[in-house]
């Protein structure tokens, strides 16, 4: 009898870290719990008895669901659209940020037009204001967003995990 009780313990407890999640760090640290929670900057890991951890997903550099994840969600699908919209968000706005130089120098250009037709001084100095920004608007870059792209890497990865992506 007391053999079959150890027996039973031994399978209990494997069976229960079977079926944990594995957090990996970028810094090749693994924590072992569950997925608790996400928001578009951060993802919430409960790791044992206690509060929940908050790690940046700029530091996540993997989520390792052990079991299907399908079959018992670890969060809510709106808890995650509401953390991807706003992370995607952010990355759209990064990503836009050149367009917002260019149409804000046309601006000022189309000002300081205005202005010089009403005969003043400063519509010239705004014209060449609004040339210079727009300028540099049209031969900057695109801006390089690596923090928002990450995020929302993490995240997808998440939603795939859970079939919430196809």
């Amino acid at each position: 009898m007391n053999r079959w009780w150890m027996v039973w313990a031994f399978v209990l407890l494997i069976g229960a870290s079977a079926f944990a999640d594995t957090l990996h760090l970028k810094t090749g640290q693994t924590v072992a719990g569950e997925l608790c929670g996400v928001t578009a900057s951060s993802i919430q890991w409960c790791a044992g008895e206690g509060l929940p951890l908050s790690f940046a997903l700029l530091d996540v550099a993997r989520v390792e669901f052990d079991g299907d994840p399908i079959a018992s969600p670890r969060l809510t699908v709106g808890e995650w659209k509401k953390a991807m919209g706003q992370a995607q968000r952010e990355l759209t706005s990064c990503r836009t940020a050149r367009l917002g130089l260019i149409l804000g120098g046309l601006a000022f250009v189309g000002g300081g037009y205005w202005l010089g037709q009403q005969g003043h001084e400063a519509g010239n100095f705004l014209i060449a204001l609004g040339t210079v920004a727009a300028g540099l608007g049209v031969i900057a870059t695109n801006p390089r967003c690596p923090a928002q792209e990450e995020r929302v890497k993490v995240l997808v990865r998440i939603g795939l995990d859970h079939g919430w992506l196809y």
